[in-house]
């Protein structure tokens, strides 16, 4: 992919978990690990641990509307308390390198960087657990400065693209939101950005069809990218 006058300005911004990296290996067990510690602290709080299935469904959005969605009648101190524990859980474990890195994602980063690209993370999911993952996989090089939900005043992933567009100087037109759920989805709509959609991660196609070009494999990307850019 050469470098050219659209690629040398542009951001592609990634969503992290079942775009560049996958936790369901460990989630189901990572939830039910914090659960018991709640448990022992106040007990009887979670009755039952959700399936990873249904953990993997949520897994898009932040972390607090996530447990609100499992938990819509468990205590609110119950579930903050959780909310804590599910962070040192699931951090360690990926600090201990369990998890999914999808294939050729180093590479293809690198390719993208190569061509003039800035990249980006655009996760609703915690900076410890994002940070945890870049560099434990040796990404975190490829990306600038992260912006995400515990920023000041941001809530949601369109707030993240409204924030990179503006500290990075950006059009619309000059950024790319990659995702696999329709959360992806709704932010590029909400700041007017492309979308291409991936359909190897946690989500199902329907979420994503119609929004743009979707890929199978994420080593796609630099070719649905530059098509975007070359129209």
């Amino acid at each position: 992919m050469p470098v050219s006058g659209a690629t040398m300005h542009a951001l592609i911004a990634f969503d992290l978990d079942g775009v560049l990296y996958s936790s369901e290996p460990f989630l189901g067990e990572a939830y039910r690990e914090a659960i018991a510690t709640v448990n022992t602290r106040r007990p009887n709080s979670f009755p039952r641990v959700p399936s990873t299935r249904e953990i993997l469904d949520h897994v898009g959005w932040p972390v607090a509307v996530i447990l609100n969605r499992l938990f819509p009648h468990i205590e609110r101190t119950a579930v903050d308390l959780l909310y804590a524990e599910t962070l040192e859980v699931i951090c360690a474990r990926v600090e201990r390198g369990e998890g999914i890195l999808f294939p050729d994602v180093p590479e293809t980063l690198a390719r993208l960087a190569a061509s003039g690209f800035r990249l980006a993370i655009a996760s609703n999911g915690r900076r410890r657990y994002i940070q945890a993952v870049l560099r434990s996989n040796r990404l975190a090089p490829y990306f600038i400065e992260l912006i995400n939900v515990e920023s000041d005043g941001i809530t949601d992933k369109g707030q993240i693209l409204r924030a990179y567009l503006a500290r990075e100087a950006l059009t619309p037109a000059q950024v790319v939101m990659v995702g696999d759920r329709s959360s992806d989805v709704d932010a590029a709509i909400t700041v007017g950005c492309h979308f291409v959609g991936c359909d190897y991660g946690h989500g199902y196609r329907n979420e994503i069809e119609g929004a743009g070009p979707v890929v199978s494999a994420f080593s796609q990307l630099p070719g649905a990218i530059a098509a975007i850019f070359a129209r």
